[in-house]
């Protein structure tokens, strides 16, 4: 039988944001290699995983609501994964990307970026895709990361998002995920989310993104009314894993 060992990287994980989004991540990659036919524990990557729970509310720096970044504490926690041996970095939270150029280049790693592995795979899936709706937190939201990201890698893309009440209702969501609702009523849990996805069709989405880690957590669909869904925590998953594919046995 062939098939591949993944060892070429040590994935260091920055997480804490949330907790159970890291800890997803981590099972993700692990399912997916196995999926795969790495049945092995030695030809899995080795991970470290940071639950880097301490750090200023990257919400309300993002939105513009805090002063105090969130950054030189996640540029910490990177150097300490550096240390211990990572060669890449992830962290599984869209809100942190926008700031992710600083973290990275203080670090001194590649970090492998969500918000553009998630445009690179739209675009691979759906390239005829013009209209993108997000769901997401309010920081990404007000801090335009997917916009952002989007013109540095020249597409033309036009991003949509929940009207305001239906946006309280995403924030509401990705709390109760955060306090563990997708574990004792995971219907109650989508449903936060389900009258958001609807005013996004409804917009002329194309395509749905959950881009917001803990969101995934409770939507767990691939298509939702026939609109299909890109879910930026497998997407990221993925990611790592191409990165760490080193030969065929």
């Amino acid at each position: 039988m062939f098939m591949s060992t993944y060892t070429k990287e040590t994935i260091g994980i920055i997480g804490g944001c949330g907790v159970a989004a890291a800890n997803e991540l981590a099972h993700r990659i692990e399912k997916r290699l196995t999926e795969l036919g790495c049945l092995d524990d030695a030809q899995q990557p080795e991970m470290i995983l940071f639950q880097a729970t301490q750090a200023p509310n990257r919400i309300a720096f993002a939105a513009g609501k805090s002063s105090i970044s969130f950054a030189p504490y996640f540029i910490e926690v990177g150097r300490k994964l550096k240390t211990c041996g990572a060669t890449i970095c992830c962290i599984p939270c869209n809100t942190a990307h926008c700031v992710i150029g600083e973290i990275e280049h203080a670090v001194g790693l590649p970090f492998v970026d969500i918000a553009d592995e998630t445009l690179f795979f739209i675009l691979g899936k759906n390239p005829e895709a013009k209209k993108v709706g997000l769901l997401c937190s309010a920081g990404t939201r007000s801090s335009q990361i997917y916009q952002k990201h989007s013109q540095s890698l020249g597409y033309h893309l036009e991003f949509l998002f929940p009207e305001e009440n239906l946006q309280q209702s995403v924030g509401n969501g990705i709390a109760a995920v955060k306090h563990g609702l997708q574990y004792t009523s995971p219907e109650k849990a989508k449903a936060f989310f389900i009258g958001a996805m609807d005013d996004l069709i409804s917009q002329g989405s194309d395509v749905i993104v959950l881009a917001c880690t803990e969101i995934p957590l409770a939507v767990r669909d691939k298509y939702y009314k026939n609109k299909p869904i890109a879910d930026s925590l497998s997407i990221l998953a993925e990611a790592c894993i191409d990165r760490c594919k080193t030969m065929e046995n």
